[in-house]
């Protein structure tokens, strides 16, 4: 179903607070050799247990076991094979190995291939692969819900109605998934959406999204997203780092002057632009969305 975008693609996803990076990108085995310290660094912290008796008085010297059963470390793949194999043996295989390996999967919303048929978007099936994953203990993410990498085949030409539609089509998403999907990658790759290959194919929906500007679009699908689910977290995300996003980000503020995303996502599977200093500023967490 979604052959257009790749399938293959391992989506390694994290919350780092980005740090200033070096003029020139460390090699490979830099960043092994280094890796240690910043674990020590960025993804440890002190703890104190107290054990009390029966009557909540502590107990001294106490001999106390942890074992880690799970972790906040987002760690993960899309999720577009689930329900597509045609023998039951290659889809349990399928399920039981995403399972054991993550706990983070990215379900597809691209609309050209959610909604083929005006009105008729697959929300039945996507359903089920939510929940399938809510009960394996595995986050579920909808990506993306507006991007122009194609467009559905039934868009009108009129630009104002194509926008309507769009904007309808994040209420009614984030709206029905609500406590089931609550991260989404709303606006994906804004900075380049007017590129050739863009225009080409997705001609209509490009269009829409040049009339009402590219902050000005972002916007408006980040106040619809918020308003059908206050408490998703809400990512902005493309495969660029360089200070054409840092614009874009800049610019993506409410009337309160705070941000409208939560996050800043960002594709590892692009270059790494050798200095963040706009997330270095304002201390924003970064996701690394896709490999």
């Amino acid at each position: 179903m979604y052959r257009a975008i790749q399938l293959s693609a391992v989506l390694f996803v994290l919350s780092i607070f980005v740090v200033a990076l070096a003029a020139d990108l460390p090699t490979e085995q830099e960043l092994i050799d280094s890796a240690a310290a910043r674990i020590e660094k960025h993804r440890k912290a002190k703890l104190t247990v107290t054990v009390v008796d029966g009557d909540g008085k502590p107990v001294p010297d106490a001999t106390v076991r942890l074992e880690q059963t799970w972790h906040a470390f987002l760690f993960g793949s899309n999720i577009y094979a689930w329900g597509e194999f045609s023998d039951r043996l290659h889809e349990k295989q399928y399920r039981d190995r995403f399972a054991e390996v993550f706990n983070f999967a990215t379900i597809g919303f691209y609309w050209w291939a959610y909604e083929r048929e005006q009105g008729k978007p697959i929300h039945e099936k996507t359903e089920s692969v939510a929940r399938w994953c809510i009960e394996q203990g595995i986050t579920p993410k909808g990506h993306p819900l507006a991007w122009n990498y194609l467009e559905p085949a039934w868009l009108p030409n009129d630009s104002d109605e194509i926008l309507r539609l769009q904007m309808a089509r994040i209420d009614d998403c984030v709206k029905r998934f609500r406590g089931l999907i609550d991260i989404w990658d709303v606006v994906n790759e804004p900075v380049h959406y007017e590129r050739d290959h863009f225009l080409k194919r997705s001609p209509k929906l490009t269009a829409a999204w040049e009339k009402a500007g590219r902050v000005g679009f972002s916007l408006e699908c980040f106040e619809h997203a918020r308003e059908n689910n206050p408490q998703a977290t809400l990512l902005i995300n493309d495969y660029r780092t360089d200070p054409p996003y840092e614009k874009v980000i800049e610019g993506l503020v409410g009337e309160d002057g705070k941000p409208v995303y939560d996050k800043i996502g960002i594709q590892s599977h692009m270059p790494v632009a050798k200095k963040l200093t706009l997330w270095e500023a304002t201390a924003m967490k970064v996701v690394v969305t896709s490999n």
